[in-house]
């Protein structure tokens, strides 16, 4: 019997010291914001923390694409790209094998990825903070610094940025005079990401919050904003919903006694002096969500901005009845991700927009945008920018000129079917696509810099490229493109209408 008991503690010790345990206790801060990782914790094995991959990487900024097939993950982030492969004690950082101390592992059915190493090879700064139990990350994503306190008086820009979440909503406004506004926040996971852009450009509390409607990809990530930050006023559309995140939302305004407001066409928002924010949505109630988005202009000299949410036709049907040709905008930002319910021929011809920026997640599953949309874009001449090709996008303007600046410089425009993607520009007057034969670029005999030039290539794609080329010989199709690792459908379509192989 005692031999029996011995052996079953010796067992019983081998199980404790060979599986993951959760890392009770210890949490992740990102550029002083800590990551919420909902209901997964993060584990230890082999004394090394591994976190949830999605919202680790999108609380440093990243993008992911996940190949399935190959149980493979890729993250981009700038000119960095890493490749995990789980359970396998490797990774590619930027062209180059690395060695894990542990591989990421699908623990729980969710996949967790080991925290230094993520950090680290983005570039960031990794530090250990005994006294909070928490594992301290200085991230270099890319931000817009706000102004200090004692340049706001001279600063007469207005600066809109319109955060990649993925696929969601978010749009941050800082006045001429340094007044703030924060137009939805995206999913749940997405709030710890705007925190940190927020924090990072010094902000410490909001003027104006916008809660476009109450769905989760607009208003998930709001707990994170209140949790935060000082908020002095909410708006919301007034649309009943039953979801737990709605719910939590209206509780939290209770809760920290924010001045509340029901949006109403024909009122407006006092944000700065120098700005005219008219709400021009909604009116009468309608039958859903949507529909019901508030939509707003805000109109600074002679340059205006119309912020769509989700509307849909019937929302701007109800629009061109009671504004018409009031709609013309000099930025839109298109309804609804792009789907084919928003952006009527009508509605755009109203607006007459110069410039059109997509909210949209890389490879979402709904298919936004559609091309439907694009090619009325398109055939509008309006110049097109995406959070899923050009990341977090900003427009400045002094109320007469504008400026366009993306967080990833694309060097030659993209033409998914035949809607082009605009490159950065400094006026309205300097927009001129390159004609197609000049955008092409022959992947089979590109050299190491020019293939860079390609949409979402950096180092580590362009020497795959060309490592491929070489022990596989010339591209036949430009669809043989995607053998080469790194590149999935969604990377595909970015860069297609960019490359031949004539």
């Amino acid at each position: 019997m005692r031999n029996y008991k011995l052996f079953l503690v010796v067992v019983l010790a081998v199980f404790l010291f060979t599986t993951p345990s959760m890392a009770n206790g210890i949490s992740v801060i990102v550029n002083d914001s800590q990551v919420d990782f909902g209901d997964v914790s993060p584990q230890i094995v082999d004394n090394r923390t591994l976190v949830p991959l999605r919202a680790t990487f999108e609380a440093l900024g990243a993008s992911l694409e996940w190949i399935g097939e190959e149980q493979k993950v890729i993250a981009f982030r700038g000119n960095n790209q890493i490749e995990l492969v789980i359970g396998v004690s490797t990774a590619i950082v930027n062209g180059n094998t690395v060695q894990l101390d542990v591989p990421a592992k699908i623990i729980n059915g969710r996949t967790l990825v080991p925290l230094r190493f993520i950090g680290e090879a983005l570039g960031d700064d990794v530090r250990w903070d005994g006294q909070k139990r928490a594992a301290v990350i200085t991230s270099k994503a890319f931000s817009i610094e706000a102004p200090s306190s004692s340049e706001k008086d001279k600063l007469k820009d207005m600066t809109v940025h319109f955060i990649d979440v993925g696929q969601g909503d978010s749009i941050f406004v800082i006045s001429p005079n340094g007044a703030t506004m924060l137009i939805d926040a995206g999913t749940q996971t997405a709030g710890q990401k705007i925190v940190s852009y927020l924090k990072k450009a010094g902000i410490t509390s909001i003027d104006k919050v916008v809660a476009t409607h109450p769905h989760a990809d607009h208003i998930g990530g709001m707990q994170a904003i209140f949790d935060n930050f000082k908020v002095k006023k909410v708006y919301d559309s007034g649309f009943p919903h039953t979801s737990q995140t709605y719910e939590n939302f209206l509780i939290t305004v209770d809760e920290k006694n924010i001045p509340f407001e029901i949006a109403h066409r024909g009122n407006k928002i006092n944000l700065d002096p120098d700005l005219d924010i008219m709400i021009l949505h909604p009116g009468t109630t309608m039958g859903d969500a949507n529909n019901n988005s508030i939509v707003l202009k805000v109109t600074y000299g002679q340059v205006s901005y119309l912020f769509t949410g989700d509307a849909e036709k019937e929302a701007e049907e109800m629009m061109l009845e009671y504004v018409g040709s009031q709609l013309n905008s000099t930025v839109l930002k298109v309804g609804h991700h792009g789907s084919s319910t928003s952006t009527t021929k009508l509605f755009l011809d109203a607006v007459k927009p110069k410039v059109a920026v997509i909210q949209v997640g890389e490879g979402n599953s709904y298919g936004h945008p559609t091309n439907e949309v694009l090619n009325r874009l398109y055939n509008a001449s309006v110049n097109v920018f995406r959070n899923d090709i050009h990341g977090t996008v900003v427009i400045s303007t002094d109320g007469q000129t504008y400026s366009v600046k993306t967080e990833k410089q694309i060097t030659q425009p993209v033409l998914p079917v035949q809607a082009p993607i605009a490159q950065p520009i400094m006026n309205t007057d300097s927009v001129n696509a390159p004609s197609t034969q000049e955008r092409l670029i022959n992947i089979n005999t590109a050299d190491y810099e020019l293939i860079q030039k390609i949409t979402g290539v950096g180092p580590a794609i362009a020497k795959n490229i060309i490592d491929y080329r070489e022990k596989h010989g010339a591209f036949t199709s430009i669809e043989q493109i995607k053998r080469v690792s790194g590149i999935g459908d969604a990377r595909f379509e970015a860069m297609k209408h960019q490359i031949t192989v004539n």
